[in-house]
């Protein structure tokens, strides 16, 4: 019996675009906003897996909690209606403060999402200005303490340490604000500077204070680990904590090498061996979803969505590869031109992916699911990598499972690379 799939609803909006952000999103009104929840809609009805298994959804964005009730409800009839969502299904909505009060964390609660991530990121008003966030700490709280009245007994909040002129202290006291309000999960996650980002241009025109030395980062995430230990949280990944039974289950397929479709703009797919994502420009996306929204939406945004959403052209090459590659292994058409590098994976490239992938665990990767799934022993196809970096002090080899020891955690990407 096949293992169930993981599904990723991508919702590029948002209210405001932070400093620090290069994901696919930015603010928008309410008529492309619809006319994307339409093609949405009709990509979930023709996404070419009907009746599969479901066991966790992933709605992210951009800030997919800026969707109304209704929205959503329509959304999830949709999903119901095209996949076999187990019951006991989890189902995770990313929310950032000030885009849902009360009311509407109550409506998405009764509307099945059982589990909610609150982009938090700091507690600190002035370290919340900085990364161009739209909350202060006080409304990170109220959103908080909202969400547990509506009924959410599983809630994650994210952090963010290593911020321009940011001490070990000023993280320190959002860690301990994070972990006092009680939640199920904590990720924390070291600021990056990605290129194309406002805070990146004022940070390498000196306009922001620096960044703290390597040293100390790597000191705000040991002392991650440690306290979160002390208040009950358990690392299961580089990133994350959680009390016991509340690990993300969406994000442990992941790395565990579990299929995962992806719906919606830019969203990246792996199924039965095949990697492919969907198309990263909106008017192309809106002109491949017109089926049963109606061709004025996917034309209203602009005049390149109307070019694309008229016109007769042979799709590139490229992207009929594509359309080709996914109905032979799917054995069902997706909308023709929707995605793009479809990669039919070697069995050499799924295994190196599933020990990179694994690696992020805290518990990294059994040897006895590496030779289930590939048919051969982790050893003839890894052994060399793995004593040397078990010799070096990098890697851990106990128990019938190899994971990075806390030399090797520090120096992840350089162990990971060798399996790629």
């Amino acid at each position: 019996m096949p293992e169930p799939l993981s599904l990723y609803l991508h919702y590029p909006f948002c209210a405001k675009k932070c400093e620090y952000c290069d994901f696919l999103s930015w603010p928008a009104g309410d008529t492309a906003r619809q006319a994307y929840l339409d093609a949405l809609g009709c990509e979930i009805a023709h996404s070419g897996m009907e009746q599969a298994a479901v066991d966790t959804i992933f709605i992210g964005g951009g800030t997919p909690s800026l969707m109304m009730p209704k929205e959503l409800d329509h959304l999830m009839f949709l999903l119901a209606s095209r996949f076999a969502i187990q019951s006991d299904a989890e189902i995770t909505m990313e929310c950032n403060p000030g885009t849902a009060d009360y009311d509407k964390l109550s409506a998405f609660r009764s509307l099945g999402i059982n589990r909610l991530s609150i982009g938090v990121q700091s507690f600190r008003d002035d370290e919340l200005r900085l990364l161009g966030r739209i909350h202060t700490a006080a409304e990170a709280r109220e959103c908080y303490e909202a969400a547990r009245r509506a009924g959410f007994a599983n809630i994650n909040l994210d952090l963010m340490s290593a911020l321009p002129g940011q001490s070990f202290d000023d993280y320190m006291y959002s860690l301990r604000a994070a972990a006092d309000l009680d939640p199920e999960h904590i990720s924390a996650y070291s600021l990056i500077l990605e290129d194309g980002t406002p805070l990146k241009a004022h940070y390498e025109a000196g306009r922001l204070a620096k960044v703290p030395e390597d040293e100390e980062d790597r000191r705000m995430y040991h002392e991650t680990k440690a306290y979160l230990a002390g208040r009950g949280y358990e690392k299961y990944e580089i990133s994350n904590y959680a009390k016991p039974g509340f690990s993300c289950r969406h994000n442990l397929g992941y790395w565990s090498g579990h299929d995962y479709l992806g719906l919606g703009l830019g969203a990246a797919s792996l199924v039965r061996g095949v990697r492919f994502r969907v198309t990263e420009k909106l008017p192309e996306y809106l002109a491949c979803c017109q089926e049963d929204t109606g061709a004025a939406h996917a034309a209203s945004l602009s005049e390149e969505g109307k070019s694309a959403a008229s016109s007769d052209e042979v799709l590139p090459d490229e992207v009929r590869e594509t359309d080709d590659l996914l109905t032979a292994v799917m054995k069902t058409p997706f909308l023709p031109g929707l995605h793009r590098d479809a990669e039919l994976l070697s069995k050499e490239d799924q295994m190196g992916e599933f020990m990179w992938l694994g690696l992020r665990k805290t518990k990294g990767v059994s040897e006895e699911d590496f030779r289930n799934r590939f048919g051969i022993s982790i050893d003839a196809v890894f052994g060399k990598i793995l004593k040397r970096h078990v010799s070096n002090g990098l890697l851990i080899r106990e128990g019938g499972r190899i994971y990075l020891s806390e030399y090797g955690t520090d120096i992840s990407n350089f162990v990971m690379c060798d399996f790629v």
